[in-house]
């Protein structure tokens, strides 16, 4: 399925999600390089008022980001969004594949599938709120019905390939990202720490000089340690490779079941493995 065969509020909701992540990483990455530059400008040893001003500018730039990520929060909205979106693809992925609870008669699965809209609408009254765009887009879409009408045969192929083997590649890419990228930031923090060891070392041996980089390190470790706890690199590519080794299990019985009941049990199990992860990623950002 591509991305305008969704309902309305999925599309709405992953827009608010990814839009209010670009925000929320923006404003934390900027917030920790100012702070750096704020800790660069403090041993510039140049006497004039401009090296003052532009530092106070700086801190005060570093201000401003504080003020936004307390007052906006769009890390909540990253998170809320992400969960009304997944939760809105799960249940799409169950109607256009005839899974439980949508099997049967199209008018009840119909309804059904409106009903289910309402509540997680319902249940994320505040994120709801916020979504504003595509409101005059259709939440049962024609790609939806089309893929619903289709045989067992090309639904399976369909649920298999759109669903299983998309989120497979997603999660494994995901996890060797993060893996590769908690250590390239886990041996940068080392290097920064020891070199602002050193240059205390040397400080004490060398009293006679006045300038040392070593509170710019520090600080500059600081923001990498914090930038590392945002981000979560590490328990997420563990997280990501076990919800990876889990989906690869789901692949190979994906075109196993025969009957439409068993490929709804089939669509169930599956969904249910997906949102148990959606779910930890949620409780694991709000932790």
């Amino acid at each position: 399925m591509q991305e305008q065969d969704f309902p309305a509020l999925y599309r709405s909701a992953n827009e608010l999600s990814q839009n209010s992540q670009k925000h929320f990483l923006s404003a934390l990455r900027i917030h920790l390089v100012l702070l750096v530059v704020a800790a660069a400008l403090s041993i510039v040893n140049i006497p004039h008022w401009s090296v003052a001003a532009l530092q106070l500018g700086v801190l005060l730039g570093a201000l401003g980001c504080s003020v936004f990520l307390f007052s906006k929060r769009p890390d909540r909205h990253w998170y809320a969004g992400r969960a009304v979106a997944e939760s809105i693809k799960t249940i799409t992925w169950r109607y256009v594949c005839r899974a439980e609870p949508f099997q049967g008669d199209e008018a009840a699965a119909k309804t059904f599938f409106q009903q289910k809209l309402r509540a997680i609408v319902a249940q994320n009254r505040e994120v709801a709120q916020t979504l504003t765009s595509f409101l005059d887009a259709p939440q049962l879409t024609d790609g939806m019905r089309q893929l619903r009408a289709l045989p067992l045969t090309q639904r399976k192929a369909n649920y298999a390939t759109g669903r299983v083997i998309d989120q497979l590649g997603w999660y494994a890419k995901k996890a060797a990202f993060n893996r590769k990228t908690s250590n390239a930031f886990f041996w940068l923090l080392i290097a920064t720490n020891t070199a602002a060891a050193m240059f205390a070392i040397l400080r004490m041996r060398y009293v006679e000089v006045t300038v040392w980089p070593t509170d710019v390190l520090v600080a500059a470790a600081a923001s990498l340690l914090s930038w590392m706890q945002a981000k979560r690199y590490s328990e997420l590519a563990s997280s990501y490779a076990l919800t990876a080794h889990e989906i690869g299990l789901i692949r190979e019985q994906s075109l196993e079941p025969a009957t439409e009941e068993e490929f709804s049990h089939f669509v169930g199990d599956a969904e249910n493995a997906f949102s148990r992860e959606h779910t930890q990623w949620v409780a694991r950002k709000d932790a």
